[in-house]
């Protein structure tokens, strides 16, 4: 029997990490700096050359604050792994040199068991910890390897994905992605890395284990109780209200069309969520930047040339003229003719990045 006061958890082997320590000149100082693509660091000098064998890169030793280790720049941008059961947790938090002063739910801080100050600079400053632990697929180890970020997309994005992992049982496999994203701000754009967790579940698989009653796979449910199951209309605004990225609203939108309940009522909540969601993402863990051409003398001729462009993408992934007005409607939260020629660029940058399907 286990002691019921301990928390169990897997074996920790080493580190996912998504940046390095670069020298800032010759004064011997060092600052964080972004990779685009996995580090691995671990004290196991064997399960470092693997991944280096695997992934590409080269195994070598690493001081780890005065600790020896092994580090390896992997070339991979995408790695299969296995998410596990109590895996992820998140907190916003704060560091200090002698260690961690702040750690909060966004309302309580969990060190002190008391309510958060809003006026504290701990609390302010406070940056969004997202921690998730996971088994590397290809490498003969049974233990896991942690991945931090700080980033506010990884805070949206990651936990909605492990916690979908937890509904389809205790070890799921997946992948997981770095994709190079984009904001423009201030007629700059800023580019950078964003960790994505993409489960390896299908969706048949997802209504087999959602759609049933009392726990029971909608597919193997007895006739009797097939009415209860296909229910004529979600409450689609309650869904989205849960939604924390304009992505799963995407997808919410896609499958209203689909069963034919896309009504103007329903595309106004759907699209009012959008908005609501779109603040609450700012510019995230930026790399570079780069200043944005101005725009030409003939802004009309310029939308109709960007227009041109993303048909162009959307046919090289089979999508017709429909699909793309949908998309850019859905995205942009505007009628076609409202958009201009940089609202259909940003359309145009999620066709390049994959993120439109």
């Amino acid at each position: 029997m286990p002691i019921i006061n301990i928390q169990r958890r897997m074996a920790e082997q080493g580190r996912i990490r998504l940046g390095v320590k670069a020298p800032v000149g010759t004064s011997g100082k060092t600052r964080p700096a972004k990779l685009s693509t996995f580090r691995f660091t671990s004290p196991n000098a064997g399960l470092i050359a693997a991944i280096a064998e695997q992934y590409g890169g080269t195994a070598r030793p690493w001081d780890n604050g005065g600790k020896p280790e092994h580090e390896v720049i992997t070339d991979a941008t995408s790695v299969p792994v296995i998410v596990t059961k109590g895996g992820l947790s998140q907190w916003m938090e704060t560091w200090s040199g002698g260690g961690c002063v702040h750690r909060c739910d966004g309302e309580r801080n969990v060190l002190t068991d008391e309510p958060c100050d809003p006026r504290d600079p701990n609390h302010v400053n406070a940056k969004p910890t997202t921690r998730l632990s996971v088994m590397l697929t290809e490498i003969e180890t049974l233990g896991v390897w942690r991945m931090e970020s700080h980033g506010w997309n990884a805070a949206a994005e990651i936990p909605a994905m492990a916690e979908l992992a937890m509904h389809v049982g205790d070890l799921v496999p997946a992948n997981l992605h770095l994709i190079e994203r984009r904001a423009i701000r201030d007629g700059k754009t800023s580019r950078f890395v964003v960790p994505v967790l993409d489960l390896q579940v299908t969706k048949a698989r997802l209504v087999e284990l959602v759609g049933g009653v009392g726990g029971q796979p909608a597919l193997d449910a007895p006739a009797q109780e097939r009415p209860a199951i296909e229910a004529p209309r979600p409450d689609y605004a309650a869904i989205a209200d849960t939604m924390l990225d304009v992505d799963s609203v995407r997808d919410l939108w896609k499958q209203a069309a689909e069963a034919g309940h896309l009504d103007e009522d329903l595309k106004d909540t759907l699209l009012e969520r959008v908005r609501a969601l779109t603040p609450a993402a700012p510019v995230d863990e930026p790399v570079d930047a780069e200043v944005v051409e101005d725009a030409p003398a003939d802004p009309e001729a310029d939308r109709m040339a960007v227009w041109q462009q993303l048909l162009a993408a959307a046919g090289a992934k089979g999508a017709s003229q429909s699909d793309v007005t949908q998309d850019v409607e859905f995205i942009t939260s505007k009628l076609l003719h409202e958009c201009t020629a940089e609202d259909l660029r940003g359309v145009l940058a999620t066709y390049a990045t994959g993120e439109v399907a």
